[in-house]
């Protein structure tokens, strides 16, 4: 048998394990041994669902607005962008989907504070007020419409049959209470009347 012949099939051995060997590692990070796709994976994955709540006796006192609410917050907070524009009135300025994405991708839980009944000339009767707290995550946080107050209102109340919401006017939003402890109000002396027009 001939030397050649034996070194052959060794020499296409090896060239084809060589040729193999790039291909399985093909994307591995040297460093940390995870694989390209691995890391896309992890890096894709979706943030965890906004969570919200409702403050204590608002389920009771209000719960065909509590069903509404919860009903939008269920569309709103798993992306369904069309869901969210059926429930918003009519004459309201919805959020764009550019924006709607980045609220909801920021958001990390919505409480329910307050359900007021209101009256207002410019909305339907029965109108309520609706105050909530947003919690934004740490590293993606977002201004709301009303700048860097978390908490803000909606009305809520009925249009063509059905409950719909819109943001309310700003003289119905909640204050800042940032604003409130920068500028506390003025204390002023007593005031006696007994002691006006009185020459001492």
């Amino acid at each position: 048998m001939c030397r050649d012949s034996l070194l052959y099939p060794l020499l296409l051995t090896a060239l084809a394990a060589l040729l193999l060997l790039p291909a399985c590692d093909r994307g591995k990070d040297a460093a940390t041994g995870t694989t390209a796709a691995s890391a896309a994976a992890a890096a894709a994955e979706p943030a965890p669902k906004p969570e919200y709540s409702f403050a204590a006796g608002l389920e009771e006192e209000y719960p065909d607005v509590v069903d509404f609410l919860r009903r939008f917050m269920e569309n709103s907070l798993v992306g369904d962008y069309g869901g969210y524009r059926r429930m918003v009135s009519r004459v309201a300025d919805p959020e764009s989907r550019a924006r709607f994405d980045r609220v909801l991708s920021s958001l990390r839980s919505l409480a329910i504070q307050t359900i007021e009944a209101i009256e207002l000339d410019q909305a339907p009767s029965p109108t309520y007020l609706v105050v909530g707290q947003a919690e934004f995550l740490p590293n993606k946080r977002i201004a709301l419409r009303r700048g860097s107050n978390d908490r803000v209102a909606i009305l809520v109340f009925p249009e063509e049959g059905e409950l719909r919401m819109m943001f309310a006017p700003s003289e119905l939003q909640p204050s800042d209470e940032t604003e409130a402890a920068a500028s506390p109000p003025t204390a002023s002396g007593p005031s006696y009347p007994w002691d006006e027009g009185v020459d001492y």
